[in-house]
C-alpha cells in the first residue's frame, strides 16, 4: 500500500509529511545536541529485534535524554526512580517499538536523499525567526559549533527513521485522525454564541431496601473506614533561607513605604490593585500563614512567613466587626515571593534523612538522634487519612504525610516522606484497621454507589437511548416530554447566558463538554431538539437550541490570526495519537510474524545499577531468582500473549 501511494504522489505526500506534519515518531528525533561521536568503549547489544541490534550506547543514549525529560530545576531525577517508577521498562519497549519501525522502514522500499532531511533539520524551531521564517544566521552558527562534535550518520538516519514512520503512520491512520475541515469547525464554534436548555434523561431506577441491603453486603470493604496510626517523626525542614529580596522589601513595608506599590513592584502574586486581599474572615481551615493577618494591628506588617513554596507578607489596612457573629474582619494586602532550596541542597537534606533512617533502623532511637542533631522530635496521632489537622505537620504536608501509610507493609521500619516544606524520617508505632462502617451509617452513600453501578449497565443505557430517540422523533419542545413520555420524570432549566465552545457550564450545574453541545446542535435550527450528550458521571441529555449568533466580522479577524496556532495543536494532537496506534498496530504485526525479540536484561540491569543495589544485601525471592535464568525481562510487551521470545 505504500510503495503504491509513494509512486503516485511521492514529492507532494513527502512534503505534505516533512514540512506541513513534520513530525519525529521516535523518541524525540532530531534534537540539536543529542547526537554526539562519543561512544561507549565496549559497545554491546543490550537485544536484538527480527535481527536488529539494539547497541548499549543506544539505549544510554536514550536513557540519558529520558533523565533530562523528567527531570525539573529543583529534582533531578534517579535512575533507580525511573526504575522503580517503570519508566524504565516503557523504554525498553519504546527502543523495541523504534526497532519495529525500523524492520516496517526497509518494507516501504522508500529512499530520502539528505536534501529533503536536511529542509526537515531547517524546520526544528531554534532555526525559525519570530515571523516564523528561516534563520540562516542562526543555522549556520549551529553547523560550525557541531560540524565536529556530532554523529552525522547517526543523526541523519534518525530524521531518516522518523520521515519514514510519518509516511507509514499517515498512510494507515491520518484519514481517520486528522481533517483540516474541523479546524475551521472548532474556530467557528469558539466565536459562536448559543443559548439552550437542557433536560436530563433519568429512568427511574427501581430499588428495594432488599437490593441496597444485598449490595451492601457484597462490597462491604468498600465501606471500611481507614486505617488509624500513631506515628514517630523526625522532621528536616525544606524551607530556604530568606531572600534578600524578601528583607528588602520587608524593610521598605516596614518602614512606611506604600505597601501596594511594593506588591506591584516586588509580588510574584499580580494583581490590579496592589496585593489588595479584600475583606478576610477567619476560618477554622486557615493554613497558619494566612492566621496571622487577623493578629496584626491596623497600619501593621508582618515579618515574611514560610508556606507553599514562599515567603508571605501581609498588611492590615482595616478592620470591622461582624455584627451577626461579632468576628473581627482584616482588610489586608499581600506580597508573596517565591522561594525554594537549589536541587543541591535539595538533595543534601534527602540524603540526610535517608542517612538518619538507615542509623534509626539500626539503633531503633529516633529520638536520640533528633536531640544530637538539633531536628524536631514528633510523636503524633492517632489521626487517619480523613483527618484535618495533625500537631506538628504544617498543612502544604498534611496530604502527602496522612497518605504515606496506606500500605502496612514498612510499619516494622523507618521510611523518608518528602512532603513540601519538610522531609520526615518516621515509623509507624500503631495501626488500628478501620472498621467497616455499619449499613445505617453509609446507607445513602451506598445507595449513591449502587444507582452508579445501575446506570454504567447495558440494560439502562439502551433504557436511556430509547427515550432519547422518542424525544427527538416526537418531542418539539422540552417542556412536551412529560407529555409524550409520562413516566420519565424531569426537570427542564434553561441557560440564561449566551455562551461559545471555549466556555464552560459547570457554574450551571451542567458538566458536560461545550464542544459536544455543539456537535449536537450542528445543523440545528432554533428551536429544535438535539442529543443525547453524556456528561462526565455518564448522565444524558436533550437539548433544545434557543439562540445562535454567528461570529462578527471583528470575531472573524482574530480567527483568521488564531486558525495557524489552532492547527499545529490539532495536528499535534493527531499525531500523537497516530503514532500510539501505529506502536500498537506494529506489535500486533509483531505478534502474527513472529518476530523473535530478545532483551538482555542482566546487561540492562548493569547498567542502570540493579545488581549494586542486590549486592547491598537485599534478598532475592526464589520467584525472582527462576525468573533471572529464565531471561525474561519487561519490556511492556506481555511476552506470553505476543509469543515472541525475550531473554538473555
Amino acid at each position: 500500500m505504500i510503495q503504491d501511494l509513494m509512486r503516485k504522489h511521492r514529492r507532494a505526500i513527502l512534503l505534505f509529511i516533512v514540512i506541513v506534519i513534520a513530525v519525529p515518531f521516535v523518541l524525540f528525533f532530531g534534537m540539536p545536541g543529542k547526537y554526539r561521536t562519543h561512544q561507549t568503549p565496549d559497545d554491546n547489544p543490550i537485544g536484538t529485534v527480527g535481527g536488529l541490534p539494539i547497541m548499549e550506547s543506544e539505549f544510554r543514549r536514550a536513557l540519558n535524554s529520558l533523565i533530562q525529560r523528567k527531570s525539573t530545576p529543583d529534582k533531578p531525577v534517579t535512575v533507580e526512580e525511573l526504575d522503580k517508577s517503570g519508566e524504565i521498562d516503557k523504554l525498553v519497549q519504546e527502543i523495541v517499538d523504534s526497532k519495529l519501525f525500523e524492520l516496517e522502514s526497509k518494507k516501504s522500499g522508500l529512499t530520502l536523499d539528505r536534501t529533503l532531511l536536511i529542509e526537515q533539520m531547517q524546520k526544528w524551531p531554534q532555526f525559525q525567526t519570530e515571523d516564523g521564517k528561516f534563520d540562516r544566521e542562526a543555522w549556520n552558527a549551529w553547523i560550525d559549533a557541531n560540524r565536529s562534535k556530532i554523529n552525522w550518520n547517526e543523526l541523519y538516519k534518525d530524521i531518516y527513521d522518523g520521515v519514514v514512520n510519518a509516511v507509514s503512520v499517515a498512510s494507515v491512520f491520518a484519514p481517520a485522525r486528522f481533517d483540516p475541515r474541523e479546524v475551521d469547525k472548532k474556530m467557528e464554534n469558539n466565536y459562536t454564541k448559543i443559548r439552550i436548555k437542557y433536560a436530563k434523561i433519568s429512568p427511574k431506577i427501581e430499588m428495594t431496601d432488599e437490593d441496597l441491603q444485598k449490595y451492601y453486603e457484597e462490597h462491604k470493604e468498600v465501606y471500611r473506614k481507614p486505617d488509624t496510626l500513631t506515628v514517630e517523626a523526625l522532621k528536616i525542614s525544606l524551607q530556604p533561607p530568606i531572600p534578600d529580596r524578601v528583607k528588602e522589601v520587608y524593610d521598605k513595608a516596614v518602614a512606611g513605604e506604600d505597601f501596594a506599590k511594593l506588591a506591584d513592584e516586588y509580588s510574584d502574586i499580580k494583581t490590579k490593585n496592589g496585593g489588595d486581599m479584600g475583606w478576610q474572615k477567619p476560618t477554622e481551615k486557615d493554613p497558619p500563614n494566612k492566621k496571622v493577618i487577623f493578629d496584626l494591628k491596623i497600619g501593621e506588617v508582618s515579618p515574611p512567613i514560610y508556606a507553599y513554596g514562599a515567603f508571605f507578607i501581609y498588611k492590615a489596612e482595616e478592620d470591622r466587626i461582624d455584627p451577626d457573629t461579632g468576628v473581627r474582619e482584616v482588610h489586608a494586602r499581600q506580597i508573596m515571593i517565591r522561594a525554594s532550596l537549589s536541587p543541591e541542597e535539595k538533595k543534601q537534606r534527602e540524603d540526610e534523612a535517608k542517612s538518619i533512617a538507615e542509623r534509626a533502623n539500626q539503633e531503633k532511637d529516633l529520638q536520640k538522634i533528633a536531640q544530637e542533631k538539633g531536628y524536631v522530635f514528633l510523636k503524633v496521632g492517632p489521626f487517619n487519612r480523613d483527618t484535618e489537622q495533625i500537631d506538628g505537620v504544617p498543612n502544604p504536608d498534611l496530604y502527602l504525610f496522612k497518605n504515606a501509610f496506606r500500605e502496612s507493609t514498612k510499619d516494622g521500619e523507618y521510611q523518608v516522606v518528602t512532603a513540601r516544606d519538610n522531609i520526615y524520617v518516621v515509623k509507624v508505632l500503631e495501626r488500628i484497621k478501620g472498621e467497616i462502617s455499619p449499613f445505617e451509617e453509609v446507607k445513602d452513600r451506598a445507595k449513591q454507589d449502587y444507582i452508579t453501578i445501575v446506570k454504567a449497565k447495558e440494560d439502562y443505557k439502551k433504557k436511556v437511548k430509547e427515550y432519547a430517540d422518542k424525544i427527538l422523533a416526537e418531542v418539539k419542545s422540552l417542556e412536551d416530554i412529560s407529555k409524550v413520555i409520562p413516566e420519565l420524570e424531569i426537570e427542564v432549566k434553561e441557560i440564561q447566558k449566551p455562551f461559545t465552545a471555549r466556555d464552560n457550564l459547570f457554574s450551571e450545574g451542567l458538566m458536560v463538554s461545550v464542544s459536544d453541545i455543539f456537535k449536537a446542535i450542528e445543523g440545528k435550527e432554533i428551536g429544535q431538539i438535539a442529543g443525547p450528550v453524556e456528561d462526565f458521571a455518564g448522565d444524558s441529555y436533550v437539548v433544545q437550541l434557543l439562540e445562535k449568533t454567528p461570529p462578527s466580522d471583528e470575531d472573524r479577524k482574530k480567527m483568521v490570526e488564531e486558525r495557524d496556532q489552532m492547527l499545529r495543536s490539532e495536528i499535534a494532537m493527531a499525531q500523537s495519537e497516530m503514532s500510539e496506534d501505529y506502536r500498537l498496530y506494529l506489535r500486533e504485526q509483531a505478534i502474527k510474524r513472529g518476530i523473535p525479540i530478545k532483551i538482555n536484561t542482566s546487561l540492562i540491569s548493569s547498567i542502570i545499577g540493579r545488581d549494586k543495589t542486590a549486592q547491598k544485601g537485599e534478598e532475592k525471592k526464589p520467584e525472582d531468582t527462576e525468573h533471572e535464568k529464565k531471561g525474561s525481562g519487561s519490556t511492556g510487551i506481555d511476552a506470553n500473549k505476543l509469543n515472541l521470545l525475550i531473554g538473555d
